[in-house]
């Protein structure tokens, strides 16, 4: 990431032990004044010496790194990372000195759309030798940052001072799901086989034909009478048909209802439970198989290859929302549908358990797809609510009643 050239803004910030230590300072001094104690006049006296060190040192020290902090550069690498993976945060500046008992730091803020947040305080230093700035991140999600800070603050945290540095982009971080521990056992199979008329079926016996087996072959090409006879896996190099391939898609169904309404966060790790199992399903599916994944209110997107990293950027959001929205993000998400699917792919949902059964995306979904062979799982977490659990066996059972619809219940550790 280049050094920054944008406009810097400044904020100080008092702190809650800092206010409370003032009304003490107050205090001992009037209460010595009032009943002439020499001990409660010298006690207020030092510690408004402490006070007032720490907060001349620190605006003294925020204001002599003024120039310095408005040339530091922190960008994360890598930026791609899987859930519970570690990122360095790379400090690029002058070094930083500090008076005693004051402090200097660097913060790096980072949140996702859908509330999920990360704070990581470092030393700013450029010398050789020293670990890196490395932190974790546990949950999956595209993390945003408006700014990073460049901090000055005293160590009993009575004061703080910062300069927010603004992000170019915004965009820092995308940190993708791990695959389900458990593989998802489903039904659906893809469109037709796919077959390659350029390529023709030309079986062979003769040993002029075949080459020694090399890890990766596609053992029904394997000659096993010759095998039999020598033992040694020999390939039939004639078969140059490549076996049929089917197409999948994959849709997420973001959206949640009542049932989570209480508790978002619980919301949104549900949702990780769906891509994690999106994750395990392509994992398991081989690459005999073309999967396409998408999910509410985005476009289907392909390729095996990106699919992990798109996983991080699926957010959890609520099926209603009230009249007054104002954020235009929040509003599209609200009015989207899943995307269509054409007829040649077979089709597999991931859906959370739902009270309701209102006009959602899953419902539009269903309805403009009847009688269409679909696969509907319904996915929760196991030793949670138990309302998840029952919910998850009603939802089947309703939809099964769909013409088309196959439903199954999973609940995941």
């Amino acid at each position: 990431m280049e050094k920054r050239k944008v406009k810097h803004t400044a904020v100080f910030y008092p702190g809650t032990m800092g206010v409370f230590i003032l009304l003490i300072i107050i205090l001992s001094f009037t209460a010595g004044t009032i009943r002439r104690e020499l001990v409660l006049t010298l006690t207020g006296a030092v510690i408004l010496a402490i006070w007032t060190y720490c907060l001349v040192m620190t605006l003294l020290l925020a204001l002599f790194h003024r120039c310095r902090a408005k040339n530091i550069s922190i960008r994360l690498e890598p930026e791609r990372i899987v859930c519970e993976g570690w990122t360095n945060a790379v400090y690029q500046g002058e070094n930083i000195f500090q008076f005693p008992g004051i402090l200097v730091r660097c913060r790096v803020l980072l949140n996702t759309k859908d509330g999920r947040r990360v704070t990581y305080d470092f030393k700013p230093e450029n010398k050789t030798g020293l670990q890196p700035n490395t932190f974790q991140v546990k949950k999956r999600g595209a993390y945003f940052s408006a700014y990073d800070e460049f901090a000055v603050f005293d160590i009993l945290g009575f004061f703080r001072f910062a300069y927010r540095i603004p992000s170019v982009d915004g965009s820092r971080l995308l940190v993708s799901p791990k695959a389900a521990a458990e593989g998802v056992s489903v039904r659906a199979k893809g469109g037709e086989a796919n077959r390659q008329d350029s390529l023709t079926l030309e079986r062979t016996d003769y040993l002029i034909d075949h080459r020694p087996y090399v890890p990766g072959d596609d053992p029904r090409r394997i000659n096993w009478k010759l095998y039999s006879h020598g033992g040694e896996l020999i390939i039939r190099q004639g078969e140059r048909e490549p076996p049929p391939s089917s197409n999948l898609t994959i849709l997420i169904d973001t959206q949640y209802d009542s049932l989570y309404s209480s508790n978002r966060n619980s919301a949104a790790e549900a949702v990780d439970l769906l891509c994690e199992s999106a994750l395990a399903i392509i994992n398991n599916a081989g690459k005999d198989i073309n999967i396409q994944i998408g999910f509410t209110g985005q476009n289907e997107k392909s390729g095996n290859s990106l699919t992990a990293a798109e996983l991080g950027f699926f957010l959890s959001f609520p099926a209603a929302m009230p009249a007054e929205i104002t954020d235009m993000d929040t509003l599209a998400m609200v009015t989207s549908t899943l995307p269509a699917v054409t007829e040649d792919r077979g089709i597999i949902i991931l859906a959370l358990p739902r009270i309701d059964t209102g006009n959602f995306a899953l419902e539009k979904f269903l309805t403009d797809n009847a009688n269409r062979s679909i696969e509907l799982i319904f996915i929760y977490t196991i030793g949670g609510n138990e309302k998840y659990a029952e919910t998850a066996q009603m939802c089947a059972s309703f939809y099964n009643r769909r013409s088309g619809v196959k439903t199954q219940v999973l609940g995941v550790q």
